[in-house]
């Protein structure tokens, strides 16, 4: 069928960022919510109306006839249509207020208190540590080397230029592209479980100038790289980067066969089999550094100078008393774990992937913290079989998803005096603090905290307190 074009007034902004208004096709038609990639609240905009999903139209921005007073030029010239940043349009001290709203009408029914303004980032371009970037290929045999395009399906924009990440990223990538070109390599198809490369994964230390390369590949044995194209990919990244460069550089195989559970193995192709990053926690006149290590697939927060104030933050929130036990669930590296180590007689933190308890009891060693213990495993197995007392405070910090249904309960049976709750979902965490509630726990404190500058995403720390 024929898009039909139609003027479009724009309210407000999408869960992925885009432009919300209303249209109605035809006069019998019922007004319908429509998306526009690129358009901002008070934008009044022409744009040509696609299909309908999941009730509401996906939309495509034909002009703006008559601008927002918040928006301004985008930096990048990716911004059309890369869904990486979808607010560099909108002035960032109105992102900060979009994303407060958000946090407000989330938890007006769970908290009778004021929110705490929420923290802008101190850098707003270039403050990524962490980047991962896509293969693609189409039927004409053209390819893709970059991140996925708003508003599409997997489709892939190559990347000229990217203001989220450092400059080197930018030329890594271009050498990879350029290394691609030159092979008779394939980028991975999902539906036909055919081709190698499916993503490449750059990552710095930010304090420590430490460097990683990652190329993750299928693991269908038909399309494995060779010794030689192996070589070629090191060679490619290893040129240009100084020759001084703490450089790690691995290949990723990411194996899914149908019926089992996916497995990747990390091959580490040159240099040190990870790289180090700094956090300064500061807190008044408390300061304290630590050092972490941190493995090719391990998480760390993506970046690091608002990691620092958001991990302070939620010290400070929680109070820098001296706990008896605290527990550190979903703990990553044990970041946060150590960071209240020195308030507390004893940190158990816990974590499903084995890579990051790893760097974690060597993160332990490296800022030589006695007073903590790492376990591996699933956050409800674990405290299951711990069968431990009612703990002074626990931390959380889940996945995207939240905490699912088994490891809250299993939390509000410990009955801890708080829980300290820290997310990049605040939906969900809405609905686990809701939980919470009707558990006998009340909300306390909300910080939002911008660690995403020109995208929709927001961290959220939460205390609460067992009445």
């Amino acid at each position: 069928k024929k898009n039909s074009i139609t003027s479009i007034s724009i309210d407000r902004l999408s869960a992925k960022g885009f432009g919300v208004g209303t249209v109605q096709k035809t006069p019998q038609s019922q007004p319908t919510k429509a998306m526009i990639p690129c358009a901002i609240p008070g934008d009044e905009i022409v744009a040509e109306i696609g299909p309908k999903r999941k009730g509401s139209y996906l939309g495509k921005l034909l002009s703006i006839s008559a601008p927002s007073s918040d928006r301004i030029e985008a930096v990048c010239r990716h911004a059309p249509v890369c869904g990486g940043c979808s607010l560099q349009y909108l002035k960032y001290e109105k992102q900060l207020f979009y994303k407060e709203a958000k946090i407000r009408e989330l938890f007006t029914s769970l908290f009778s208190g004021s929110i705490d303004p929420i923290l802008p980032a101190p850098l707003q371009w270039n403050y990524r540590n962490k980047m991962e970037y896509s293969f693609s290929q189409n039927k004409a045999g053209e390819r893709f080397l970059g991140l996925m395009q708003a508003g599409t399906r997997g489709k892939v924009e190559n990347l000229f230029e990217c203001h989220l990440s450092p400059s080197w990223f930018l030329q890594v990538l271009s050498a990879v592209k350029n290394w691609w070109d030159s092979s008779k390599i394939a980028a991975f198809h999902e539906l036909q479980n055919a081709g190698s490369l499916r993503t490449l994964t750059l990552r710095e230390g930010k304090k420590t100038g430490h460097k990683m390369a990652m190329l993750t590949v299928s693991g269908n044995p038909d399309y494995a790289l060779t010794k030689e194209q192996m070589s070629q990919f090191a060679k490619c990244v290893q040129e240009v980067l100084p020759e001084e460069t703490s450089l790690s550089i691995f290949l990723r195989i990411h194996q899914a066969i149908r019926g089992q559970p996916t497995q990747f193995y990390e091959i580490l192709l040159s240099g040190p089999d990870h790289i180090q990053e700094e956090l300064d926690i500061v807190i008044g006149p408390y300061q304290k550094t630590y050092r972490f290590k941190i493995s090719p697939t391990a998480f760390f927060q993506p970046n690091t100078m608002q990691a620092e104030k958001l991990y302070s933050q939620a010290l400070a929130i929680a109070g820098m008393k001296k706990r008896k036990c605290v527990l550190d669930l979903y703990a990553g590296t044990a970041t946060l774990g150590m960071v209240f180590a020195p308030f507390a007689e004893k940190v158990i933190a816990i974590e499903l992937n084995p890579y990051a308890v790893f760097d974690a009891q060597v993160n332990q060693e490296l800022n030589e913290v006695q007073n903590l213990q790492v376990h591996q495993g699933d956050v409800a197995q674990v405290l299951q079989d711990l069968k431990l007392q009612t703990p002074d405070l626990i931390v959380i910090d889940p996945p995207r998803i939240g905490l699912s249904p088994q490891a809250a309960e299993i939390i509000a049976s410990l009955a801890p005096l708080e829980i300290l709750y820290i997310s990049c979902a605040p939906k969900e965490q809405a609905r686990d603090c809701l939980f919470f509630k009707q558990a006998g726990y009340d909300i306390v404190s909300i910080q939002p905290v911008d660690q995403f500058p020109h995208t929709i995403h927001i961290e959220n720390i939460i205390l609460l307190k067992k009445r």
